[in-house]
């Protein structure tokens, strides 16, 4: 990073890779043309709803010279924080770098055009047809190869960005190099799968995934995996579950208007935005589901969601196990049929003492 830093940068795009490596040349570009490490700050949207992120930038460090002032998820920026952060942007603090990152492709017209732009920089997917050979370059960096098939299969498990594909590539090297020494030896599907079955992590993907194709006994068992790990809160835990029964409703329903089932796969929306079923996995998991759920029963199932976010809400961790445990079976069992109320008892008529 050969130029002079700028007080001010969006950086957008959901290659988080390249976003990640910018914000590291930004960083040793600070200390080159200040002679220090600046002083870092990180913000989201939900920590700086009273301006803190403004004091930061205000606020000269007496430990550094520079600070750099790092505010993610900018997306979820209220209208509020905008007009704040645009007009800080007019006028901005000479001894702090304030970085606005983002996921999406574009923000408010208030904080881009506020910007020359130079200091808006919009990171994008790699595209399809270059991964096979970043693959293949990354591997050959190891003395390693791999075949052509392995490949296809390590770009379906990956979430599409560099950094999750560079990550997942030198687990996966970590892993193999006992086995495959040099080019004669190459990695194989085979060795992906054995890989994947080793170090699969549970989470709320995996447990839709056993609602979707497996058994109630399957799903049981990844929950209880969850919660023992301590990842089974049921706020996220059902939120996730929301998430993927909405994109399933969409999928399911666009089958149903008689959309081909390709179509279906690029057109599945979740709450009006894009959810595009891109992954063979994925694919095949809702392809399965949209066989042994009707829509009217993914519906039924979406409702049962929200009376199970408000009972586990209302009665505590100690009872979030055995609820959790009744949608499941409330969902693959009776396909989200709502359970019949049970009478009410009265201590005046009912009890027995």
């Amino acid at each position: 990073m050969g130029d002079r830093i700028q007080p001010a940068y969006l950086l957008l795009g959901p290659e988080s890779g390249d976003k990640g490596q910018w914000i590291k040349e930004c960083r040793a570009g600070l200390r080159e043309q200040y002679g220090t490490d600046p002083e870092i700050h990180r913000f989201y949207p939900f920590e700086t709803e009273n301006g803190e992120v403004l004091t930061a930038l205000g606020n000269n460090s007496l430990f550094a010279d520079h600070r750099l002032v790092i505010l993610s998820q900018a997306e979820d920026l209220s209208a509020t924080q905008i007009t704040q952060l645009a007009g800080y942007l007019a006028h901005p603090s000479q001894s702090a770098t304030l970085l606005i990152v983002s996921n999406e492709t574009s923000l408010s017209a208030k904080l881009s055009s506020a910007l020359p732009k130079d200091q808006v920089k919009v990171f994008w997917e790699m595209y399809d047809d270059r991964k096979p050979d970043w693959v293949r370059a990354f591997f050959r960096k190891s003395n390693m190869a791999i075949q052509d098939d392995a490949i296809e299969l390590l770009l379906e498990l990956v979430e599409n960005n560099t950094q999750e594909l560079k990550n997942t590539c030198s687990q996966l090297i970590q892993f193999l190099a006992a086995n495959h020494t040099g080019f004669a030896d190459p990695i194989t599907e085979d060795d992906i799968e054995n890989y994947v079955f080793h170090s699969r992590q549970e989470s709320v993907f995996s447990l839709f995934e056993q609602i979707a194709t497996g058994t109630l006994e399957k799903a049981l068992a990844v929950l209880h995996t969850l919660l023992r790990s301590g990842e089974g809160d049921s706020v996220p835990l059902l939120a996730g579950l929301l998430w993927q029964f909405r994109r399933l409703a969409s999928f399911t329903e666009l089958l149903g208007q008689g959309s081909g089932t390709d179509q279906a796969y690029k057109n599945t929306t979740v709450l009006g935005k894009s959810a595009a079923l891109r992954r063979k996995k994925d694919q095949n998991t809702y392809t399965v589901a949209a066989q042994r759920y009707t829509l009217a029963q993914i519906r039924s199932i979406i409702a049962r969601l929200g009376e199970y976010d408000i009972r586990t809400r209302e009665m505590g961790t100690d009872f979030q196990q055995l609820l959790l445990e009744e949608f499941l079976y409330v969902c693959m069992e009776k396909q989200g049929e709502a359970p019949a109320a049970l009478p009410r008892a009265s201590f005046a008529t009912d009890a027995r003492f």
